[in-house]
């Protein structure tokens, strides 16, 4: 790596003493450096990850997104939007590039590491910037704050995804939180923490396809493999979150957004992605589903409208499906996702035409009519969960076998 050292991980040593020294700095009466020594934490954690050669990947991703948003700030006049299109374009075909999309074609591609430090979320943020600068102009901007915003340590790697105004009155807020503040606080990193490092990686190794090609698999090994990969995706990730709230909270910024609320209890798809990964449902919702949505139909028939909407959903989930990863598995992931939300639409305009508001109201929170929906929406999601470390051949060998055996 570029600094001769191993790449800072949440669960490293360096990584926890760069917490704790900010932590400190934040309780200090040296709490105006805050920010500068945020950007230098940032700047470490992210050049340990890289070479040469992927810094000047960011440098291309991160640096024409800044001139642009500088030239755009607060200029609520500014009417061509052909710049800020023509920059979008080019930080989702670079990061297309970068990410190496299996199905983008049989090119050349180089090996860049930065693809797995997070690039998602920088492109996420960049973005937001790009469409937002011009309305932001109340709010102080700087190629520090830029830095420090995009490459923020605590939302590096696996998000949450927070908005520049957030951020910003975060940095307002450093100090020393009250004392019931820091006890909360930190319960939620300790039990982040064992969350993500300690009881995710059971789920894990349990989760392993070839357990049901060893001689006895039984029923017991097959609900073991298909639960637990789920549990090991949500334990590891909320965990991770919990633990990025908790720095935080501890150095008194409260404005990372909550990225989890209980997803595996949803009743239907729709209510799923509202508690799951929140911050990318709104950043997914604002920036891809309501634009392309808002256009389209404002310049259709209302008779093609619900063709329209339902084009529209399978597109956005397949923008889904492809952020979460590189190959096909994650496009069908995502037409599944988009399969479902359809389905939950039809079923209600279904419950709709049969039933009046009140009836209908009372048949959807009848304990069992919910237990039900509850069930089948968790298997659902647990089933194309189980796509992202898994090939669908594989799959299908291993399930497949072993229901034949």
């Amino acid at each position: 790596m570029m600094l001769g050292i191993a790449p800072i991980a949440v669960n490293s040593l360096p990584f926890i003493a760069i917490a704790i020294g900010l932590v400190m700095l934040a309780w200090s009466r040296w709490r105006g450096a805050f920010l500068p020594a945020m950007a230098v934490a940032s700047i470490l954690v992210t050049l340990s990850w890289t070479r040469p050669i992927d810094v000047l990947a960011l440098g291309l991703s991160l640096i024409p997104p800044y001139i642009a948003v500088r030239f755009v700030w607060g200029r609520t006049n500014f009417k061509s939007s052909s710049l800020i299109s023509l920059l979008v374009v080019w930080e989702v075909l670079l990061f297309i590039y970068l990410r190496k999309y299996e199905w983008a074609g049989g090119l050349a591609w180089l090996d860049h590491p930065i693809a797995v430090v997070g690039l998602s979320y920088m492109l996420f943020r960049v973005i937001h910037l790009l469409v937002e600068a011009p309305s932001l102009g109340h709010l102080p901007f700087s190629s520090l704050r830029y830095s420090t915003y995009i490459l923020a340590f605590w939302t590096l790697l696996s998000g949450p995804i927070q908005r520049y105004e957030a951020f910003c009155k975060g940095l307002d807020s450093v100090g020393r939180p009250e004392t019931e503040d820091i006890l909360a606080a930190s319960h939620r990193g300790v039990n982040g923490l064992i969350k993500a490092f300690l009881i995710a990686p059971v789920f894990l190794k349990a989760s392993n396809l070839e357990a049901l090609g060893a001689p006895g698999a039984d029923w017991l090994d097959f609900a073991i493999i298909f639960y637990c990969y789920p549990i090991y995706l949500y334990l590891n990730f909320s965990g991770y979150t919990d633990f990025m709230i908790a720095i935080a909270r501890l150095c008194g910024v409260k404005t990372l957004p909550e990225n989890f609320n209980h997803p595996y209890i949803a009743r239907n798809l729709l209510d799923f992605w509202g508690r799951w990964h929140i911050s990318f449902g709104v950043w997914i919702r604002t920036y891809v589903f309501t634009p392309i949505s808002t256009g389209l139909i404002r310049r259709a028939p209302p008779s093609a409208h619900n063709v329209l909407l339902a084009m529209i959903v399978v597109t956005t989930f397949l923008i889904v499906g492809a952020w979460h990863g590189t190959t096909l598995n994650f496009l069908i992931f995502g037409l599944l996702h988009a399969a479902g939300i359809l389905t939950t639409g039809a079923y209600g305009r279904l419950l709709k035409a049969l039933l009046d508001r009140d009836a209908r109201k009372a048949f959807e929170r009848h304990p069992l009519v919910h237990g039900v929906s509850v069930l089948l929406c968790f298997h659902y999601v647990a089933a194309t969960i189980l796509l992202f470390p898994n090939s669908v051949p594989d799959l299908i060998a291993a399930f497949g076998g072993f229901a034949s055996s």
